[in-house]
This record gives C-alpha cells, sequence and structure tokens, in this order.
C-alpha cells in the first residue's frame, strides 16, 4: 500500500504539515473533542441500519447492513483521549457496507478517567458480545491497544473472537521507552506521546497487560491482520506485538504502508489507499482474504 493518487498524497503532506505540528501543541483536550466533533458529522452510508443501544455499560453504535455475516466489537482511536463512535463512523461504515454488523462503545476516555476504565469498559463489551456467539474485534491506534490487550483477556476467559484487525496499535506505553530508530511519522510526535502517557497511563505500571499488550500472552491467538505505515512511530510496536502473537500460535499479517500518515484509514471517502486498505480489512474479517 502507498500514495497513488494525488489525493492520497494530498493526505500525507496535510498530516505532516498540519495534523503533527496540531497535536503537538498543548491544547487541553476538551478543545480538541469540541474541534473534532465540529469537523465531523456523523452521517450513515445507505445501506446501514444504525442505532445507539448499551453494550457492557457503556452507549454503543451499532452500524447493521442488510445480511450481515459477523458482528464485530471495534474500539476506536484517538489518543485514549479522543474520538467516539460518531468521530471514528467513517472509518467503520465502509467496512460495516461490506457486510458486518459494527458494534462500537463509547469508552470512558482520560484524562478525566485514566487507565484502566477505557480497558474495562472495552473488555465488558467483548465478554457480552462474546456471549451471544462467535464475533470478530477490531480497533484503530489507541483502540488497537485496547482491542489487543481485550484479546488476550478473552483468550484467557476461552472466548476469543474468531479473527481480529488492528491498525496501528501501541504495544508498549511505557512512558520511558526510547524512540525507534529512524522513525518518520507524519502525524505521531514524542510530546504527544508523552501527554498521552501522562494522561492515559497516570502512573500506572507500564508493565501490566491490560495497558501493554506487548507483555500479554496469547495463547491459541486467532488470525490476525495488522496495519501500519512505514516508518511510523508505532512501526515498531505493530512487528513486536506480530511477534508475539506469533507465539501464542496465531497467524498475523503485517501490512504496512509507504508515504501515508499514521492510521491513514480514517480518510476513507476523501483518500483511495483509506478506501482500499478498508476494502481489505473489511475481507480479512470476512474471511475472505
Amino acid at each position: 500500500m502507498e500514495p497513488t493518487t494525488w489525493q492520497d498524497r494530498a493526505l500525507a503532506l496535510s498530516a505532516r504539515f498540519g495534523a503533527k505540528p496540531a497535536l503537538a501543541a498543548p491544547l487541553p483536550w476538551s478543545v480538541w473533542r469540541s474541534a473534532v466533533q465540529i469537523a465531523v458529522r456523523d452521517t450513515a452510508r445507505p445501506g446501514l441500519h444504525v442505532e445507539w443501544g448499551r453494550i457492557g455499560s457503556r452507549e454503543a453504535r451499532i452500524a447493521t447492513p442488510r445480511d450481515p455475516v459477523e458482528t464485530v466489537l471495534w474500539c476506536h482511536g484517538g489518543c485514549f483521549t479522543l474520538g467516539s463512535p460518531r468521530t471514528h463512523a467513517r472509518l467503520t461504515d465502509p467496512m460495516a457496507a461490506a457486510g458486518l454488523r459494527f458494534v462500537v462503545p463509547n469508552y470512558r476516555l482520560a484524562p478525566e478517567h485514566p487507565f484502566p476504565a477505557g480497558y474495562e469498559d472495552c473488555l465488558a463489551a467483548a465478554r457480552e458480545i462474546a456471549a451471544q456467539g462467535p464475533f470478530l474485534l477490531g480497533g484503530d491506534s489507541a483502540g488497537g491497544t485496547l482491542a489487543a490487550s481485550v484479546l488476550a483477556q478473552l483468550l484467557a476467559d476461552g472466548t476469543p473472537p474468531l479473527r481480529v484487525a488492528l491498525i496501528a496499535p501501541a504495544a508498549d506505553l511505557d512512558p520511558a521507552r526510547p524512540d525507534p530508530t529512524g522513525a518518520r511519522d507524519l502525524v505521531l510526535s514524542r510530546p504527544l506521546l508523552e501527554r498521552i502517557a501522562r494522561d492515559y497511563v497516570a502512573g500506572a505500571n507500564p508493565a501490566d497487560p491490560r495497558l501493554s499488550p506487548l507483555r500479554a500472552d496469547y495463547p491459541g491467538c486467532p488470525p490476525v491482520l495488522i496495519h501500519c505505515s512505514h516508518g511510523e512511530i508505532l512501526e515498531e510496536d505493530c512487528d513486536r506485538l506480530a511477534d508475539r502473537m506469533r507465539d501464542g500460535g496465531g497467524q498475523v499479517t503485517v501490512e504496512k504502508a509507504a508515504g501515508l500518515p499514521h492510521a491513514w484509514h480514517i480518510a476513507a471517502g476523501r483518500a483511495p489507499a483509506a478506501d482500499a486498505a478498508l476494502a481489505q480489512m473489511a475481507a480479512f474479517l470476512k474471511g475472505d482474504a
């Protein structure tokens, strides 16, 4: 996967010169939340029925196509501090339209609710869905981290998902970790990661596998697909997490994009590379690839 159109190249440039410096600015998270809500409209795609319900202890956005083949529990991204099922509908709805019922919980966010609040909300949702039968699991960015940690507990529970799709998860949330050698991230920066660690980790032990999925065990791991961008700060995390899951017997594929920003999938509908990535991920979740 790499930029092949002017829209993809424009996405990379806007990330590098717009999103990255903006996110590095120490503005209150409330300001960023307001900006995101203004910029994003939750308009359901044709052919999808969208409703709000409760899953676990939280509200959830549920997008259902006409003939869904499986249910996906998806944990949305946003630095553990931003985002919601509404803001990430542009990422989840294209996959739902491919024939998958998407359940996206509105988990609690830091800094008001630091670790383990978000993890506990996503785990409660996963356990409720697992009790209903076979399902799928996924998440993007911070949501990918939550999904990977939830997967480890579901394996311990004996109720794993059929397949797992992750977009650039952070596998090690130790604030003292060094930057990867040669990282050329178009979105994430060291100041941003340090701020996330301060507000989400909030003094917790980074060796806790519920916080850093690289520390978790994955015996009997189901098939996993991981997407990341070549050169991003979390590329090494994705590789190390994949190896950890392979140690548990999982068939893990890591697909890397060249010249695209972290979690470029959120640009679906505006960048062909994002549309293609989501189509591949949906096919994997459905067992078609």
